[in-house]
């Protein structure tokens, strides 16, 4: 059974192999999504990396802060690229928009095996209903 939702589909070609494992590599990421121009296909010279990241619920957040600017410098080795052209988005801290483009949008990199990538896009599924319909009944 493939718990890729309809519409989702592999890592584009473009996405080096070596980016997949250097986040496979981190112990308390829990999944990573590519979002932007990069999961479109739509890349011009100077498009960004957008990267989501759903970090182990026991993660205070200043490691989640040091763990994820540590990934930003690995990750722009990798890719031969700034680190400014590295954008990460902690999924803990999104908003529920930012979210939706995970959910509706995003390529999955890793970790979308499991559980906690199915509770995410339950949990945001389940409140972007809740603010159409708020929006609908002006509740």
């Amino acid at each position: 059974m493939s718990t890729t939702p309809p519409g989702h589909t592999s890592p584009p070609a473009t996405v080096p192999a070596a980016l997949i494992e250097l986040l496979r590599q981190q112990p308390q990421l829990v999944f990573s999504v590519l979002v932007g121009s990069q999961a479109t296909g739509n890349t011009h010279t100077g498009s960004d990396w957008d990267i989501a990241l759903q970090w182990a619920p026991e993660v205070n957040w200043m490691d989640i802060l040091g763990q994820t600017e540590a990934l930003r410098t690995q990750l722009a080795q990798t890719l031969h690229v700034s680190p400014q052209a590295i954008d990460l988005i902690d999924l803990r801290r999104a908003n529920l928009a930012m979210r939706a483009a995970v959910a509706e949008e995003g390529v999955p990199l890793t970790g979308t095996d499991g559980l906690a990538w199915m509770h995410f896009l339950q949990r945001t599924w389940r409140e972007l209903e809740q603010h159409y319909w708020e929006q609908q009944h002006a509740a």
